[in-house]
């Protein structure tokens, strides 16, 4: 018998830097990644500006490269496409081919996606978690 992966899925509502809710989700969806979950994560509201690619924090713990250390290990990371063009992060329109909006703003390891993406994420998850709010 095969046993099911456990999955926790990420609802990011703050932007970085701003308060602890990014870093902190970033941790807990790392850790859950080393200790076999499935990790999905959705960033809305401010919480695509996580996505920015080449965040340089000098005194905080960088959200961007834990994002990407998260994809890495097998994460999944979508993020809002009317968050992200409200705050100018989309170039161009929707990728067929790699089934995502196009953005040179945001990190390779995020998909811009619609919200029917949370949706997907949500259904199969173990655990919901919801960091900062609106």
């Amino acid at each position: 018998m095969v046993k099911e992966q456990k999955a926790l899925a990420c609802m990011l509502f703050s932007g970085p830097y701003g308060s602890q809710d990014a870093d902190i989700m970033a941790r807990i969806a790392e850790r859950a990644l080393d200790m076999g979950y499935g990790v999905k994560i959705f960033l809305y509201g401010d919480g695509v500006h996580a996505q920015m690619s080449g965040q340089r924090p000098k005194a905080f713990f960088n959200v961007g490269d834990a994002l990407e250390r998260i994809a890495k290990k097998g994460g999944n990371i979508k993020s809002c496409v009317r968050c992200s063009e409200a705050r100018g992060y989309l170039d161009g329109g929707y990728d067929d081919d790699n089934e995502r909006y196009i953005s040179s703003k945001s990190l390779d390891a995020v998909r811009i996606y619609s919200l029917y993406g949370f949706i997907d994420m949500i259904k199969d998850a173990h655990t919901i978690l919801t960091f900062g709010s609106t």
